[in-house]
């Protein structure tokens, strides 16, 4: 059996007497979409922040290629290959395309090493500036300052800068948030596009889209994992329908 790319063993995380994350177990497999879906506070941003190193778990394990990252700094893990997007676009508004995908790429070098850039360096980090604004359908824009894209934009931009890391694997919260129907299908188009060459895990709350992009779904409630499987069992269980049935009567 392939060792996955990602996993996590019996992961949780408790605020005061609350699970957030309760002992989540979930392989992710090298060159797949894998969304995680559930209502609301069923700690899927909790669960992206475990991984990402935004938040710390109270116990469990985070594994990428089969060695431990729990507990690592944000910029440790994405110096290891996994970048992260989060429910609010995170650019510099004040800069252009090219310097926030600069910026970036020169994100991936040891601190200690940022401050003496050889020629060839900083010729290495504009090529994956500009190659990734290039995926991304922005290299037309790339002096364009950040603040006069459309939000649908700036989205992209955000994933350009992720891309210019150079990770294997993305993590994804909520990437279609706020958009309007053509910008979500330009989004949409874009994931599917990078999916092609990168693993993703992906929040998101349109299911239209997460059934259209995913391969695998894992599914949360109250913390835990309901179900994890392909995308057509996931749409024919009755327990996740259940599920959300009864996430949307609650007042």
């Amino acid at each position: 059996m392939t060792e996955p790319l990602l996993e996590t063993r019996g992961l949780s995380k408790q605020f005061g007497g609350l699970a957030a994350v309760n002992d989540v177990s979930v392989a992710f497999e090298a060159g797949r979409v894998h969304a995680v879906i559930g209502p609301n506070g069923a700690g899927k941003t909790t669960f992206l922040n475990l991984l990402s190193g935004e938040m710390r778990p109270t116990s469990g394990a985070v594994l990428f290629k089969g060695s431990a990252i729990t507990g690592l700094t944000p910029d440790r893990i994405a110096r290891l290959g996994i970048g992260r997007s989060f429910q609010r676009t995170n650019v510099f508004t004040e800069l252009t395309c090219f310097e926030n995908c600069w910026i970036a790429a020169q994100s991936r070098l040891p601190t200690s090493l940022r401050f003496f850039r050889p020629a060839g360096r900083r010729g290495d980090l504009a090529a994956a500036a500009r190659d990734s604004l290039e995926q991304c359908g922005l290299i037309d824009r790339q002096d364009r300052i950040a603040a006069a894209l459309s939000h649908g934009e700036r989205r992209q931009l955000e994933i350009a800068m992720i891309l210019a890391t150079q990770p294997e694997l993305l993590l994804f919260d909520e990437p279609l948030a706020g958009m309007g129907y053509r910008e979500s299908q330009d989004v949409i188009a874009l994931l599917r596009r990078i999916a092609q060459s990168h693993t993703l895990v992906l929040i998101e709350h349109d299911m239209d889209a997460v059934f259209s992009i995913a391969d695998r779904v894992t599914v949360l409630v109250n913390g835990t994992v309901l179900e994890t499987g392909p995308v057509a069992a996931i749409q024919s269980s009755p327990a996740v329908q259940a599920a959300y049935l009864g996430a949307e009567e609650q007042p």
